[in-house]
Protein backbone atom coordinates (compact mmCIF):
# COMPACT_ATOMS: atom_id res chain seq x y z
CA UNK A 1 0.00 0.00 0.00
CA UNK A 2 1.15 3.47 -1.05
CA UNK A 3 0.74 6.41 1.38
CA UNK A 4 -1.15 8.51 -1.51
CA UNK A 5 -2.71 7.80 -4.61
CA UNK A 6 -3.21 10.64 -7.45
CA UNK A 7 -5.56 10.13 -10.00
CA UNK A 8 -4.57 12.75 -13.46
CA UNK A 9 -0.95 13.82 -14.42
CA UNK A 10 -2.84 17.34 -15.70
CA UNK A 11 -2.00 20.57 -13.95
CA UNK A 12 -3.82 19.58 -10.52
CA UNK A 13 -2.14 16.35 -10.07
CA UNK A 14 1.23 17.14 -10.85
CA UNK A 15 1.09 20.18 -8.22
CA UNK A 16 -0.43 17.93 -5.37
CA UNK A 17 2.28 15.08 -5.78
CA UNK A 18 5.06 17.13 -5.77
CA UNK A 19 4.90 18.52 -2.39
CA UNK A 20 3.84 14.79 -1.29
CA UNK A 21 7.34 13.62 -3.03
CA UNK A 22 9.18 16.30 -1.35
CA UNK A 23 8.27 15.58 1.64
CA UNK A 24 9.49 11.80 1.16
CA UNK A 25 6.23 9.90 1.15
CA UNK A 26 5.41 7.71 -1.24
CA UNK A 27 3.14 8.46 -4.42
CA UNK A 28 1.52 6.68 -7.02
CA UNK A 29 -0.08 8.24 -9.90
CA UNK A 30 -2.97 6.62 -11.82
CA UNK A 31 -3.67 7.96 -15.08
CA UNK A 32 -4.37 7.03 -18.66
CA UNK A 33 -1.60 8.53 -20.49
CA UNK A 34 -2.48 9.13 -24.40
CA UNK A 35 0.62 10.55 -25.91
CA UNK A 36 1.38 11.96 -29.48
CA UNK A 37 3.48 9.00 -31.37
CA UNK A 38 2.75 10.37 -34.83
CA UNK A 39 3.68 13.90 -35.66
CA UNK A 40 6.09 15.08 -32.54
CA UNK A 41 8.85 13.45 -34.38
CA UNK A 42 7.96 15.05 -37.78
CA UNK A 43 7.47 18.94 -36.93
CA UNK A 44 10.71 20.52 -37.51
CA UNK A 45 12.90 22.85 -34.95
CA UNK A 46 12.59 25.80 -37.24
CA UNK A 47 10.85 29.21 -37.14
CA UNK A 48 7.16 28.90 -39.06
CA UNK A 49 7.77 30.94 -42.35
CA UNK A 50 11.12 28.48 -42.66
CA UNK A 51 9.12 25.23 -42.70
CA UNK A 52 6.16 26.54 -44.77
CA UNK A 53 9.06 27.11 -47.65
CA UNK A 54 11.06 24.15 -47.25
CA UNK A 55 9.57 21.84 -45.64
CA UNK A 56 8.12 18.82 -48.73
CA UNK A 57 6.39 17.13 -45.73
CA UNK A 58 4.20 19.79 -44.01
CA UNK A 59 1.37 18.90 -45.30
CA UNK A 60 1.51 15.74 -42.92
CA UNK A 61 1.52 17.81 -39.69
CA UNK A 62 -0.19 21.10 -40.66
CA UNK A 63 -3.39 18.88 -41.94
CA UNK A 64 -2.59 15.64 -40.61
CA UNK A 65 -2.08 12.37 -42.51
CA UNK A 66 -5.89 11.92 -42.44
CA UNK A 67 -6.68 15.13 -43.05
CA UNK A 68 -7.96 15.43 -39.66
CA UNK A 69 -6.24 18.90 -39.47
CA UNK A 70 -9.15 20.35 -41.65
CA UNK A 71 -12.23 20.89 -39.70
CA UNK A 72 -15.36 21.15 -41.97
CA UNK A 73 -18.91 22.36 -40.68
CA UNK A 74 -19.89 24.94 -38.29
CA UNK A 75 -17.56 25.88 -35.26
CA UNK A 76 -16.86 23.41 -32.90
CA UNK A 77 -15.13 23.04 -29.35
CA UNK A 78 -11.59 22.38 -29.90
CA UNK A 79 -11.26 23.17 -33.66
CA UNK A 80 -8.43 25.30 -32.55
CA UNK A 81 -6.47 21.99 -32.16
CA UNK A 82 -3.95 20.83 -34.48
CA UNK A 83 -2.93 17.10 -35.46
CA UNK A 84 -0.19 17.18 -32.89
CA UNK A 85 -2.66 17.82 -30.41
CA UNK A 86 -5.31 16.34 -31.42
CA UNK A 87 -4.43 12.81 -28.83
CA UNK A 88 -5.73 15.51 -26.10
CA UNK A 89 -9.25 14.70 -26.20
CA UNK A 90 -8.24 10.87 -27.53
CA UNK A 91 -10.47 8.55 -27.11
CA UNK A 92 -13.27 10.51 -24.41
CA UNK A 93 -16.13 9.55 -26.97
CA UNK A 94 -15.77 6.38 -26.50
CA UNK A 95 -14.41 6.46 -22.69
CA UNK A 96 -15.78 9.53 -20.85
CA UNK A 97 -18.97 10.18 -22.43
CA UNK A 98 -21.25 13.24 -22.44
CA UNK A 99 -25.04 13.46 -23.43
CA UNK A 100 -25.93 17.45 -24.25
CA UNK A 101 -27.88 19.57 -26.63
CA UNK A 102 -26.20 22.84 -24.84
CA UNK A 103 -22.63 21.74 -23.91
CA UNK A 104 -19.73 21.29 -25.95
CA UNK A 105 -17.28 19.51 -23.27
CA UNK A 106 -13.52 18.68 -24.07
CA UNK A 107 -12.25 16.22 -21.56
CA UNK A 108 -8.47 14.64 -22.09
CA UNK A 109 -6.82 11.13 -21.01
CA UNK A 110 -3.67 12.44 -21.97
CA UNK A 111 -0.67 12.45 -20.21
CA UNK A 112 -0.59 16.24 -19.09
CA UNK A 113 -4.69 16.35 -19.44
CA UNK A 114 -5.86 19.21 -20.90
CA UNK A 115 -3.52 21.33 -20.17
CA UNK A 116 -1.32 19.45 -22.82
CA UNK A 117 -2.40 22.79 -25.11
CA UNK A 118 -3.63 25.23 -22.79
CA UNK A 119 -2.68 28.48 -23.68
CA UNK A 120 -0.63 29.51 -20.71
CA UNK A 121 -1.94 32.11 -19.69
CA UNK A 122 -1.31 32.82 -16.18
CA UNK A 123 -4.46 35.17 -13.92
CA UNK A 124 -4.14 34.56 -9.85
CA UNK A 125 -7.37 35.08 -8.62
CA UNK A 126 -7.79 37.67 -6.25
CA UNK A 127 -10.00 37.48 -3.00
CA UNK A 128 -13.60 39.06 -5.31
CA UNK A 129 -12.44 36.20 -7.74
CA UNK A 130 -12.52 33.49 -4.30
CA UNK A 131 -16.40 34.80 -4.02
CA UNK A 132 -17.92 31.77 -2.08
CA UNK A 133 -14.57 29.70 -1.45
CA UNK A 134 -13.49 29.42 2.18
CA UNK A 135 -9.96 30.09 1.48
CA UNK A 136 -8.79 33.54 0.77
CA UNK A 137 -5.55 34.69 -1.83
CA UNK A 138 -3.52 34.88 1.14
CA UNK A 139 -3.92 31.17 1.50
CA UNK A 140 -2.78 31.17 -1.96
CA UNK A 141 -0.21 33.59 -2.13
CA UNK A 142 2.68 31.10 -1.26
CA UNK A 143 1.51 28.35 -3.33
CA UNK A 144 1.53 30.66 -6.61
CA UNK A 145 4.76 31.57 -5.81
CA UNK A 146 5.91 27.80 -5.35
CA UNK A 147 4.17 26.84 -8.90
CA UNK A 148 5.59 29.84 -10.72
CA UNK A 149 9.26 29.00 -9.56
CA UNK A 150 8.36 25.72 -10.41
CA UNK A 151 6.82 26.24 -14.14
CA UNK A 152 8.36 29.32 -15.52
CA UNK A 153 6.18 31.93 -15.49
CA UNK A 154 6.83 35.66 -17.66
CA UNK A 155 5.22 39.06 -17.58
CA UNK A 156 5.70 42.87 -16.86
CA UNK A 157 6.40 43.49 -12.76
CA UNK A 158 4.91 46.99 -12.72
CA UNK A 159 1.91 47.48 -16.06
CA UNK A 160 -1.49 47.97 -15.87
CA UNK A 161 -2.57 44.56 -15.20
CA UNK A 162 -0.77 44.76 -11.24
CA UNK A 163 -3.64 45.54 -9.88
CA UNK A 164 -5.88 42.70 -11.46
CA UNK A 165 -2.73 39.95 -11.23
CA UNK A 166 -0.86 41.05 -8.12
CA UNK A 167 3.12 40.48 -7.59
CA UNK A 168 5.14 37.47 -8.74
CA UNK A 169 8.26 37.31 -7.44
CA UNK A 170 9.24 34.58 -9.05
CA UNK A 171 8.05 35.79 -12.47
CA UNK A 172 10.76 35.89 -15.60
CA UNK A 173 10.72 39.01 -17.88
CA UNK A 174 7.83 38.99 -20.18
CA UNK A 175 7.64 37.23 -23.78
CA UNK A 176 8.40 39.95 -26.84
CA UNK A 177 5.12 41.13 -28.52
CA UNK A 178 4.98 40.84 -32.05
CA UNK A 179 4.04 43.92 -34.40
CA UNK A 180 0.52 43.91 -34.46
CA UNK A 181 0.72 43.97 -30.67
CA UNK A 182 3.00 46.77 -30.40
CA UNK A 183 0.52 48.75 -32.45
CA UNK A 184 -2.21 48.23 -30.28
CA UNK A 185 0.01 49.06 -27.23
CA UNK A 186 1.50 52.37 -29.09
CA UNK A 187 -1.92 53.25 -29.53
CA UNK A 188 -2.98 52.30 -25.83
CA UNK A 189 -0.08 54.44 -24.43
CA UNK A 190 -1.52 57.60 -26.06
CA UNK A 191 -5.24 56.88 -24.90
CA UNK A 192 -3.96 55.29 -21.40
CA UNK A 193 -5.84 58.14 -19.30
CA UNK A 194 -8.77 58.17 -20.82
CA UNK A 195 -9.07 54.31 -21.47
CA UNK A 196 -8.50 53.81 -17.81
CA UNK A 197 -11.39 55.74 -17.18
CA UNK A 198 -13.43 54.03 -19.42
CA UNK A 199 -12.62 51.06 -17.37
CA UNK A 200 -10.07 49.38 -19.84
CA UNK A 201 -6.27 48.26 -18.69
CA UNK A 202 -4.27 46.52 -21.43
CA UNK A 203 -0.94 44.91 -20.69
CA UNK A 204 1.09 41.90 -22.21
CA UNK A 205 -0.14 38.23 -21.30
CA UNK A 206 1.90 36.60 -18.17
CA UNK A 207 2.56 33.56 -19.72
CA UNK A 208 3.92 30.08 -18.47
CA UNK A 209 6.68 30.72 -20.84
CA UNK A 210 10.49 30.33 -20.19
CA UNK A 211 12.25 34.09 -21.65
CA UNK A 212 15.21 32.36 -20.26
CA UNK A 213 16.97 29.03 -19.19
CA UNK A 214 15.00 27.39 -16.40
CA UNK A 215 14.91 23.96 -14.79
CA UNK A 216 16.73 22.60 -18.28
CA UNK A 217 13.90 24.51 -20.35
CA UNK A 218 13.82 27.43 -22.83
CA UNK A 219 14.65 30.11 -23.46
CA UNK A 220 11.57 30.48 -26.03
CA UNK A 221 13.15 30.90 -29.51
CA UNK A 222 10.04 32.58 -31.04
CA UNK A 223 9.28 30.39 -34.15
CA UNK A 224 5.36 30.92 -34.04
CA UNK A 225 4.67 27.04 -33.38
CA UNK A 226 3.46 26.74 -30.14
CA UNK A 227 0.09 25.87 -31.31
CA UNK A 228 2.38 22.77 -33.33
CA UNK A 229 5.04 21.72 -30.87
CA UNK A 230 6.94 21.93 -27.79
CA UNK A 231 10.24 23.74 -28.69
CA UNK A 232 12.67 23.60 -26.25
CA UNK A 233 10.30 22.76 -23.39
CA UNK A 234 9.82 26.65 -23.38
CA UNK A 235 6.10 26.45 -22.94
CA UNK A 236 4.95 25.07 -19.40
CA UNK A 237 3.32 21.66 -20.19
CA UNK A 238 2.46 19.42 -16.99
CA UNK A 239 4.46 16.68 -18.23
CA UNK A 240 7.43 18.64 -17.66
CA UNK A 241 6.72 18.30 -13.91
CA UNK A 242 5.78 14.62 -14.40
CA UNK A 243 9.35 14.24 -16.12
CA UNK A 244 10.75 16.12 -12.86
CA UNK A 245 8.50 13.64 -10.18
CA UNK A 246 9.68 10.39 -12.13
CA UNK A 247 13.46 11.08 -11.66
CA UNK A 248 12.41 10.80 -7.64
CA UNK A 249 11.85 8.19 -5.04
CA UNK A 250 9.32 7.56 -3.78
CA UNK A 251 6.78 8.35 -7.11
CA UNK A 252 5.69 5.91 -9.23
CA UNK A 253 3.34 6.61 -12.34
CA UNK A 254 0.96 3.47 -13.27
CA UNK A 255 -0.42 4.79 -16.73
CA UNK A 256 -2.79 3.50 -18.79
CA UNK A 257 -5.20 2.73 -15.99
CA UNK A 258 -8.56 4.13 -16.37
CA UNK A 259 -10.34 5.11 -12.74
CA UNK A 260 -13.77 3.90 -12.23
CA UNK A 261 -14.46 4.55 -8.61
CA UNK A 262 -13.01 4.38 -4.92
CA UNK A 263 -14.03 3.19 -1.90
CA UNK A 264 -13.05 3.92 2.45
CA UNK A 265 -11.99 1.23 4.53
CA UNK A 266 -9.92 0.59 7.72
CA UNK A 267 -7.17 0.78 6.52
CA UNK A 268 -7.31 3.45 3.92
CA UNK A 269 -8.80 4.37 0.50
CA UNK A 270 -9.26 2.01 -2.13
CA UNK A 271 -9.24 2.69 -6.20
CA UNK A 272 -11.02 0.42 -8.61
CA UNK A 273 -9.11 1.06 -12.67
CA UNK A 274 -9.25 -0.79 -16.08
CA UNK A 275 -6.12 -1.40 -17.80
CA UNK A 276 -5.92 0.43 -21.23
CA UNK A 277 -4.16 -2.25 -22.97
CA UNK A 278 -5.52 -5.57 -21.07
CA UNK A 279 -9.18 -4.81 -19.57
CA UNK A 280 -8.05 -5.76 -16.65
CA UNK A 281 -9.80 -4.62 -13.57
CA UNK A 282 -7.17 -4.01 -10.70
CA UNK A 283 -7.57 -1.93 -7.26
CA UNK A 284 -5.11 -0.03 -5.90
CA UNK A 285 -4.59 0.71 -1.94
CA UNK A 286 -3.24 4.15 -0.04
CA UNK A 287 -3.48 6.16 2.89
CA UNK A 288 -5.15 9.08 1.00
CA UNK A 289 -6.14 10.06 -2.57
CA UNK A 290 -5.91 12.80 -4.42
CA UNK A 291 -8.60 13.37 -7.40
CA UNK A 292 -7.30 15.62 -10.05
CA UNK A 293 -9.27 14.32 -13.18
CA UNK A 294 -10.39 17.73 -13.90
CA UNK A 295 -13.70 18.73 -12.89
CA UNK A 296 -15.91 16.56 -15.53
CA UNK A 297 -14.04 13.61 -14.79
CA UNK A 298 -13.61 14.05 -11.12
CA UNK A 299 -17.69 14.67 -10.86
CA UNK A 300 -18.10 10.90 -12.58
CA UNK A 301 -15.68 9.48 -10.21
CA UNK A 302 -17.30 10.76 -6.85
CA UNK A 303 -21.23 10.60 -8.12
CA UNK A 304 -19.98 6.75 -9.48
CA UNK A 305 -18.55 5.79 -5.98
CA UNK A 306 -20.87 7.54 -3.75
CA UNK A 307 -23.67 6.00 -5.69
CA UNK A 308 -25.23 8.97 -6.35
CA UNK A 309 -26.15 8.49 -9.98
CA UNK A 310 -29.54 10.41 -11.42
CA UNK A 311 -28.20 13.29 -8.58
CA UNK A 312 -27.76 16.99 -10.44
CA UNK A 313 -24.77 19.02 -9.48
CA UNK A 314 -23.46 22.13 -10.48
CA UNK A 315 -21.48 23.00 -13.93
CA UNK A 316 -19.59 26.40 -14.49
CA UNK A 317 -17.63 27.11 -17.34
CA UNK A 318 -16.71 30.65 -18.68
CA UNK A 319 -19.06 31.46 -21.86
CA UNK A 320 -16.42 32.42 -24.42
CA UNK A 321 -17.18 34.75 -27.69
CA UNK A 322 -14.04 35.76 -29.86
CA UNK A 323 -14.01 37.97 -33.12
CA UNK A 324 -11.38 38.19 -35.94
CA UNK A 325 -10.42 41.76 -36.01
CA UNK A 326 -8.22 44.07 -38.56
CA UNK A 327 -5.59 45.93 -36.54
CA UNK A 328 -5.19 48.68 -39.03
CA UNK A 329 -2.27 49.75 -36.93
CA UNK A 330 -0.71 47.14 -39.16
CA UNK A 331 -1.76 48.16 -42.80
CA UNK A 332 1.19 49.03 -45.11
CA UNK A 333 3.99 47.72 -42.22
CA UNK A 334 5.97 44.26 -42.70
CA UNK A 335 5.14 42.10 -39.87
CA UNK A 336 8.15 40.75 -38.14
CA UNK A 337 8.91 36.79 -38.20
CA UNK A 338 9.93 36.29 -34.94
CA UNK A 339 6.89 36.16 -32.72
CA UNK A 340 5.45 33.41 -30.81
CA UNK A 341 1.65 31.77 -30.89
CA UNK A 342 -0.04 32.87 -27.55
CA UNK A 343 -1.57 35.70 -26.62
CA UNK A 344 0.38 38.63 -27.22
CA UNK A 345 -1.96 41.02 -24.81
CA UNK A 346 -4.08 40.80 -22.51
CA UNK A 347 -7.36 43.51 -22.06
CA UNK A 348 -9.28 44.07 -18.17
CA UNK A 349 -12.42 45.72 -18.61
CA UNK A 350 -13.88 46.83 -15.87
CA UNK A 351 -17.62 47.98 -16.69
CA UNK A 352 -19.60 50.69 -14.29
CA UNK A 353 -21.29 49.66 -11.10
CA UNK A 354 -19.24 45.94 -11.84
CA UNK A 355 -19.57 45.01 -7.79
CA UNK A 356 -15.63 44.43 -8.95
CA UNK A 357 -16.99 42.10 -11.85
CA UNK A 358 -14.35 42.24 -15.07
CA UNK A 359 -14.54 40.84 -18.43
CA UNK A 360 -11.23 39.68 -19.91
CA UNK A 361 -9.92 39.52 -23.55
CA UNK A 362 -6.81 38.27 -24.97
CA UNK A 363 -5.39 39.36 -27.92
CA UNK A 364 -3.97 37.12 -30.68
CA UNK A 365 -2.06 37.20 -33.85
CA UNK A 366 -3.33 35.37 -36.43
CA UNK A 367 -0.58 33.14 -38.72
CA UNK A 368 0.12 29.67 -37.61
CA UNK A 369 -3.52 28.45 -37.06
CA UNK A 370 -3.84 28.68 -40.85
CA UNK A 371 -6.13 31.35 -42.85
CA UNK A 372 -8.44 28.61 -44.17
CA UNK A 373 -10.24 28.20 -40.51
CA UNK A 374 -11.36 31.69 -41.19
CA UNK A 375 -11.59 31.15 -44.96
CA UNK A 376 -14.53 28.99 -44.06
CA UNK A 377 -16.46 31.76 -41.91
CA UNK A 378 -16.55 34.41 -44.55
CA UNK A 379 -19.38 35.91 -45.82
CA UNK A 380 -18.16 35.21 -49.42
CA UNK A 381 -16.83 32.38 -51.88
CA UNK A 382 -13.94 30.31 -50.86
CA UNK A 383 -11.78 31.47 -53.56
CA UNK A 384 -12.42 34.98 -52.80
CA UNK A 385 -12.02 34.92 -49.22
CA UNK A 386 -9.12 33.05 -49.84
CA UNK A 387 -7.39 35.36 -52.01
CA UNK A 388 -8.90 38.53 -49.71
CA UNK A 389 -7.44 36.99 -46.18
CA UNK A 390 -4.05 36.15 -47.97
CA UNK A 391 -3.45 40.22 -48.44
CA UNK A 392 -4.59 41.22 -44.82
CA UNK A 393 -2.97 38.46 -43.09
CA UNK A 394 -0.65 40.79 -41.62
CA UNK A 395 -3.47 42.75 -40.19
CA UNK A 396 -5.17 40.22 -38.87
CA UNK A 397 -6.16 39.05 -35.32
CA UNK A 398 -8.45 37.61 -33.08
CA UNK A 399 -9.88 39.02 -29.91
CA UNK A 400 -11.01 36.42 -27.24
CA UNK A 401 -13.52 37.53 -24.68
CA UNK A 402 -13.94 35.68 -21.38
CA UNK A 403 -17.09 36.55 -18.98
CA UNK A 404 -17.39 35.31 -15.59
CA UNK A 405 -19.58 32.24 -14.41
CA UNK A 406 -21.94 31.54 -10.77
CA UNK A 407 -24.15 28.87 -10.86
CA UNK A 408 -27.52 28.16 -10.98
CA UNK A 409 -30.68 26.22 -11.59
CA UNK A 410 -29.94 26.11 -15.16
CA UNK A 411 -26.37 24.74 -14.86
CA UNK A 412 -26.28 21.07 -13.87
CA UNK A 413 -24.78 17.70 -15.01
CA UNK A 414 -25.88 14.28 -13.63
CA UNK A 415 -24.57 10.76 -14.10
CA UNK A 416 -26.70 7.85 -15.58
CA UNK A 417 -25.95 4.57 -15.87
CA UNK A 418 -23.81 3.41 -19.28
CA UNK A 419 -26.78 1.06 -21.05
CA UNK A 420 -26.04 -2.73 -21.39
CA UNK A 421 -22.85 -2.68 -19.56
CA UNK A 422 -21.21 0.72 -21.38
CA UNK A 423 -19.50 3.25 -19.85
CA UNK A 424 -21.95 6.16 -17.86
CA UNK A 425 -22.81 8.97 -19.57
CA UNK A 426 -22.58 11.96 -17.73
CA UNK A 427 -25.79 14.61 -18.69
CA UNK A 428 -24.91 18.08 -18.95
CA UNK A 429 -27.49 20.90 -19.02
CA UNK A 430 -26.38 24.58 -19.33
CA UNK A 431 -28.33 27.65 -20.51
CA UNK A 432 -27.90 31.16 -19.23
CA UNK A 433 -30.81 33.18 -18.41
CA UNK A 434 -31.69 36.04 -20.41
CA UNK A 435 -30.03 39.05 -18.25
CA UNK A 436 -26.94 36.98 -18.41
CA UNK A 437 -27.20 36.76 -21.78
CA UNK A 438 -28.08 40.59 -22.42
CA UNK A 439 -25.33 41.58 -19.96
CA UNK A 440 -22.79 39.73 -21.96
CA UNK A 441 -24.34 41.81 -25.04
CA UNK A 442 -23.72 44.76 -23.80
CA UNK A 443 -20.21 44.31 -22.84
CA UNK A 444 -18.84 42.88 -25.62
CA UNK A 445 -20.16 45.60 -28.03
CA UNK A 446 -18.94 47.79 -25.38
CA UNK A 447 -15.22 46.04 -25.67
CA UNK A 448 -15.25 46.36 -29.33
CA UNK A 449 -15.64 49.96 -29.15
CA UNK A 450 -12.58 50.39 -27.12
CA UNK A 451 -11.21 48.47 -29.29
CA UNK A 452 -11.98 50.34 -32.21
CA UNK A 453 -9.98 53.14 -30.49
CA UNK A 454 -6.80 50.79 -30.25
CA UNK A 455 -7.45 50.76 -34.18
CA UNK A 456 -8.76 46.88 -33.77
CA UNK A 457 -12.01 46.45 -35.82
CA UNK A 458 -14.10 43.20 -35.12
CA UNK A 459 -15.45 41.37 -38.48
CA UNK A 460 -17.48 39.08 -37.08
CA UNK A 461 -18.62 38.15 -33.55
CA UNK A 462 -18.10 34.22 -32.95
CA UNK A 463 -20.10 32.39 -30.51
CA UNK A 464 -18.99 28.74 -30.50
CA UNK A 465 -20.97 27.59 -28.31
CA UNK A 466 -21.37 26.55 -23.92
CA UNK A 467 -18.39 25.00 -23.45
CA UNK A 468 -15.94 26.30 -25.86
CA UNK A 469 -13.71 28.08 -23.30
CA UNK A 470 -12.34 25.00 -21.56
CA UNK A 471 -12.95 26.43 -18.00
CA UNK A 472 -14.91 23.70 -16.27
CA UNK A 473 -15.22 24.08 -12.75
CA UNK A 474 -17.77 23.96 -10.22
CA UNK A 475 -18.57 20.27 -9.66
CA UNK A 476 -17.69 19.28 -6.28
CA UNK A 477 -17.60 22.86 -5.00
CA UNK A 478 -16.82 24.54 -1.52
CA UNK A 479 -19.60 23.76 1.23
CA UNK A 480 -21.05 24.31 4.31
CA UNK A 481 -20.58 21.02 6.93
CA UNK A 482 -23.20 18.97 6.46
CA UNK A 483 -23.96 19.29 2.80
CA UNK A 484 -23.40 16.21 0.22
CA UNK A 485 -21.42 16.54 -3.08
CA UNK A 486 -19.34 19.24 -1.69
CA UNK A 487 -15.59 19.60 -0.28
CA UNK A 488 -14.27 21.19 3.01
CA UNK A 489 -11.62 23.88 3.19
CA UNK A 490 -8.84 21.52 2.60
CA UNK A 491 -10.57 20.07 -0.22
CA UNK A 492 -11.52 16.98 1.09
CA UNK A 493 -15.03 14.90 -0.08
CA UNK A 494 -17.62 15.40 2.77
CA UNK A 495 -18.33 12.52 3.92
CA UNK A 496 -14.93 10.66 3.08
CA UNK A 497 -11.85 10.80 6.04
CA UNK A 498 -8.87 11.33 3.05
CA UNK A 499 -10.02 11.61 -0.68
CA UNK A 500 -9.13 14.93 -1.15
CA UNK A 501 -9.72 17.23 -4.94
CA UNK A 502 -7.04 19.24 -6.65
CA UNK A 503 -8.74 20.14 -9.99
CA UNK A 504 -11.60 22.86 -11.04
CA UNK A 505 -14.60 21.10 -9.53
CA UNK A 506 -13.67 23.01 -6.10
CA UNK A 507 -14.33 26.23 -7.27
CA UNK A 508 -17.24 27.78 -6.68
CA UNK A 509 -17.81 31.11 -8.85
CA UNK A 510 -15.29 31.27 -11.96
CA UNK A 511 -14.05 34.95 -12.63
CA UNK A 512 -13.69 35.62 -16.21
CA UNK A 513 -9.70 34.47 -15.62
CA UNK A 514 -8.35 31.61 -16.81
CA UNK A 515 -7.88 28.73 -13.79
CA UNK A 516 -5.35 26.78 -14.58
CA UNK A 517 -2.61 28.39 -12.84
CA UNK A 518 -5.06 28.53 -9.74
CA UNK A 519 -5.74 24.89 -10.23
CA UNK A 520 -1.98 24.35 -9.81
CA UNK A 521 -1.71 26.49 -6.83
CA UNK A 522 -4.49 25.10 -4.98
CA UNK A 523 -2.76 21.58 -5.78
CA UNK A 524 0.19 22.83 -4.43
CA UNK A 525 -1.59 23.85 -1.17
CA UNK A 526 -3.63 20.55 -1.21
CA UNK A 527 -0.50 18.29 -1.31
CA UNK A 528 1.02 20.24 1.27
CA UNK A 529 -1.50 20.08 3.93
CA UNK A 530 -1.76 16.39 3.30
CA UNK A 531 1.84 15.64 3.66
CA UNK A 532 1.76 17.66 6.73
CA UNK A 533 -0.71 15.41 7.73
CA UNK A 534 1.01 11.61 6.79
CA UNK A 535 4.26 13.02 6.89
Amino acid sequence: MTDVLVVGSGAGGVHAAWPLVERGLEVAMLDYGNEDREYASLVPSEPWLALRTTDESQHRYLLGDRFEGITLGGIRVGAQLTPPRLFIPADTERLTPVDSATFSATESLAKGGLAAGWGAGVFPFDDADLAGAPISAADLAPHYEAVAERIGVAGDDDDDLRPFLGECRAMMPAMAIDSGAERVMARYAAQRERLNAAGLFVGRTRLAACTREHRGRGPHRYFDMDFWADDRRAVYRPRWTLDELAAKDGFELRDRRLVSAFREDESGVVVTTTHADTGEREEHRARALVLAAGALGTVRIVLRSLDRYGTPVPILCNPYTYAPVLNVGMLGREARDERHSLAQLTAIYRPEAADGRIVQAQYYSYRSLLLFKLMKEAPIGHREARAILRRLQPVLGILGIHHEDRPSARKTCVLHRGPEGGPDRLAIDYRLDDAEALRHDREERRLFALFRRLGCFALKRIRPGHGSAIHYAGTIPFGPEGKGLTCDRDCRVRGTRRVHLADGAVFPYLPAKGLTFTIMANADRVGTLLANELA
